[in-house]
């Protein structure tokens, strides 16, 4: 008798097929799932370190304020210790028109505060013949131009540009100015300002401040190589803000070598002095009388400050610099540049803020914050 195999059962086949695309789909859900769950997580992670890095970055706000109106009150006479008053060392260096630099460890992260007086750099506005405030700004463009590396057959028609930029009227200045009619014709075409720049970037705008002049770079990238100019960038030596002079107590050392009569030598001996680096205070082997000043401060347990007091105190304590050089510094500075950076967890936030101030009140001219 013959064997006959077993039929198959195709609803067999077919469930089986249908348990394995159910538990595929299932492994699918339950893996989406756990992926959204851990998104979410670490989304409310960064939400938490980023709410508690803007706090940081506003209690470094915070910290500039209460200095920048500490230091109109503070005396370098005090007899509070560091201790006591931990605050009373940066808020004279502001008083004495000194750069202040503080990183303050708050929870988990930090937080640091730079309190900058803006008149560290040029206020551009006051280098043009319109701004007539008797300063010889030709001379301030020169010395620039030539710390910058720019070759002279540039300075005419960069400073005949800028004066043509910022002047009231519509009159092309000296052989290389260019105003309106210049201007338009360029693609997109635009009008010169004819008064005083907003922002710094507005060079940009002005008839041979190409980038390689404000950004550092080769000033001829078309010539052969060995004929190429590389310069650097002037962008930050300037502010639009102060007086028109610089600070001698906070100026770094690019800017105070583009002061006409200064260079990289005086430049750092101004540094020295200032900051006692070293306790010499010399300039081509000739002493200032401020070795023995500040070991007499030393002997009396005084608080050393070596900062310039006046122009005259800053002139007689830099010998043999030139008489020029009274005309364009001052010791001090009534706005201030504030940058506060706050870190924590790899995340970080930044505030940019130009400031001065009206009595016992901080007033903000600008701010910007950057993620």
């Amino acid at each position: 008798m013959a064997m006959t195999s077993p039929r198959k059962n195709p609803q067999r086949g077919s469930a089986l097929i249908v348990a394995l695309w159910t538990i595929v789909l299932m492994s699918v859900l339950v893996a989406s799932f756990t992926l959204d769950a851990m998104l979410e997580a670490k989304i409310g992670v960064y939400v938490r370190q980023r709410r508690h890095v803007n706090y940081l970055t506003q209690s470094g706000v915070a910290i500039a304020e209460m200095l920048l109106v500490k230091q109109q009150k503070v005396s370098p006479t005090s007899l509070a210790t560091d201790d006591e008053d931990r605050w009373k060392e940066p808020a004279l260096r502001i008083k004495r028109g000194q750069t202040t630099v503080i990183d303050e460890p708050i929870g988990e992260g930090v937080v640091r505060v730079e309190i900058i007086p803006e008149q560290a750099r040029w206020n551009i506005n006051q280098l043009c013949n319109e701004a007539r405030n008797g300063i010889p700004y030709d001379s301030v463009w020169e010395q620039i131009f030539t710390m910058a590396n720019i070759p002279a057959e540039y300075f005419e028609e960069l400073i005949d540009c800028w004066d043509d930029w910022t002047d009231a009227d519509s009159a092309v200045q000296g052989r290389y100015g260019a105003e309106d009619e210049y201007y338009k014709s360029l693609d997109p075409p635009y009008t010169a300002r004819n008064g005083p720049v907003d922002t710094i970037d507005e060079l940009r705008l002005v008839k041979g401040f190409v980038p390689a002049i404000l950004d550092g770079g080769v000033l001829n990238p078309d010539a052969k190589k060995e004929q190429q100019i590389t310069v650097r960038g002037i962008k930050e030596l300037f502010t639009t803000y102060g007086d028109g002079k610089i600070n001698v107590n906070a100026a770094p050392m690019e800017v105070l070598m583009t002061i006409p009569g200064v260079d990289d030598i005086t430049a750092g001996a101004i540094i020295e002095e200032r900051e006692g680096a070293g306790g010499s205070g010399t300039l081509s082997g000739v002493r200032s009388t401020t070795g023995m000043a500040r070991a007499a401060t030393m002997a009396s347990g005084q608080e050393e400050d070596y900062s310039f007091k006046t122009v005259a105190d800053f002139m007689g304590r830099i010998p043999g610099i030139a008489s020029e050089v009274e005309q364009y510094v001052t010791v001090n500075s009534a706005t201030f540049r504030v940058n506060i950076r706050g870190e924590a967890s790899g995340i970080s936030h930044t505030i940019q803020a130009i400031v001065e101030l009206e009595g016992d009140k901080v007033r903000y001219l600008r701010w910007r914050e950057d993620p």
